[in-house]
């Protein structure tokens, strides 16, 4: 486990649970599907009902090793709270956690691990009996409300979308033509680049955890990829080899919320072979990113 991730999801995690010590301790209980569960906070309020979608974080713990972490994993995560025959068999603790919360909540639940876990358990944590989830329950919505704000948010993606492209497609042809000089820097690795926002967080390290919105295009400005389409950041750790050998080094370059074209010779990109049909052989490549 990373410890530099560790830490920081660790700081968070108190942050978020920072009213756990200003309550009086409640002592666990067993759920109605066999977890132990403990509330922390037992704010007043009403809970989720079948059908509804909780927003939560999360932190998954075996033993003091933490396996997964929200807070270090793009943001908080929406939960539909299943009903009926959409139940599954298997009910997952987090299912059985939600329904004994309010929004505002902080609370554990533990899960023992059975044989359907214990093989996937790392060797070195094969002497623990159960998995822990530290979980906040951020909101609570009705399907009504979710699909009303999937639908906005869905609108406010295609407008961004449509701006990203316009500008995106503007700056290849710009490009090509040398109206860039006098913007683009340049690499010893000969990746170009021009940043249109510097961003006001930290500058990005190898091996920082991010999420970049991106839009991908030819030369000619032919798109070829985008992550706005898709309404989700990818989430990638900067300098480890995850991503193309350009890419990875522009990211580099710049700050927690900046943004930038970046502009790759073939050979940062996918070099003499291409991508499938999708990037010809020898094909320089552009992107727009951003870094959130």
């Amino acid at each position: 486990m990373n410890m530099k991730r560790s830490l920081t999801t660790l700081c968070l995690l108190l942050a978020a649970l920072s009213a756990t010590f200003a309550q009086k301790k409640t002592e666990p209980v067993v759920t109605e599907h066999g977890y132990l569960f403990t509330n922390h906070t037992n704010r007043e309020g009403d809970r989720a009902k079948p059908s509804d979608w909780a927003t939560v974080h999360v932190v998954t713990w075996l033993g003091d090793s933490i396996m997964a972490s929200t807070y270090e994993m793009g943001g908080p995560r929406q939960i539909p709270i299943p009903q009926g025959d959409a139940m599954p068999k298997r009910v997952p603790p987090f299912y059985d956690a939600v329904m004994m919360m309010t929004k505002g909540d902080s609370a554990t639940i533990q899960q023992e691990i059975d044989s359907l876990l214990r093989p996937h358990v790392p060797e070195a944590l094969k002497g623990e009996k159960y998995l822990r989830f530290e979980i906040v329950l951020i909101d609570i919505q009705t399907a009504e409300e979710h699909d009303k704000a999937l639908l906005k948010e869905r609108a406010m993606m295609d407008a961004r979308l449509a701006e990203v492209e316009k500008q995106t497609q503007q700056m290849a042809e710009d490009f090509k033509k040398g109206k860039l000089k006098d913007k683009l820097k340049e690499t010893a690795s000969g990746l170009k680049y021009v940043v249109h926002d510097q961003g006001s967080g930290p500058q990005i390290k190898k091996g920082d955890d991010v999420r970049v919105h991106y839009y991908g295009c030819l030369a000619d400005g032919k798109k070829f990829d985008d992550s706005f389409t898709r309404n989700e950041a990818l989430p990638f750790t900067a300098g480890e080899g995850q991503m193309i050998r350009g890419f990875d080094e522009g990211v580099l370059l710049l700050r927690h919320g900046a943004k930038a074209t970046l502009f790759l010779p073939y050979r940062l990109a996918y070099g003499e072979e291409g991508a499938g049909d999708v990037i010809p052989p020898k094909s320089d490549l552009i992107f727009y990113i951003e870094i959130l």
